[in-house]
């Protein structure tokens, strides 16, 4: 098997805090999984029927996303304070840029980089850890460009 084209090097992601990845002007979704539910709910002191009305939708194969606003924002972003649930923010927000999709080719990179002012900018993620975010192991609470990723 060849090394991916990213190695040896790996790549450079900061988060800048833009919220380009939280807004639309698409609609997406934010899989979440029981224990993030758990985690989200619990930050809002919530019961998980009431966050799960509140916040989450039924989509495809039974998979659950987050809901989103009207302006196709994601329901925890805000303008003013930006990610309201930060830290206990879903894997998938945890692992961005790092999705196989992202890191696939040096095409998908650059094309996602143009929405991302963090990304090849800040912290140098080595390929390993780049292949372990991108399979959702080993997670910190920060996440990829959080306080434990600071230079």
């Amino acid at each position: 098997m060849s090394d991916p084209w990213y190695a040896p090097q790996g790549l450079c992601f900061t988060c800048t805090g833009c919220g380009n990845c939280c807004r639309g002007p698409e609609t997406g979704y934010v899989f979440v999984e029981a224990p993030e539910i758990e985690a989200l709910a619990k930050r809002l002191n919530l019961s998980l029927d009431e966050f799960g009305r509140t916040y989450l939708r039924q989509v495809s194969k039974g998979r659950i996303s987050l809901t989103e606003k009207p302006n196709l924002d994601c329901i925890f972003w805000s303008e003013a304070g930006g990610c309201a649930v930060y830290e206990d923010r879903p894997i998938q927000c945890r692992t961005f840029p790092f999705w196989p999709e992202v890191i696939e080719s040096p095409e998908a990179w650059d094309e996602e980089a143009d929405h991302c002012k963090g990304m090849n900018h800040g912290r140098r993620y080595t390929p390993q850890e780049m292949e372990r975010l991108a399979n959702n192991e080993g997670m910190t609470p920060e996440g990829p460009g959080g306080p434990s990723a600071s230079e």
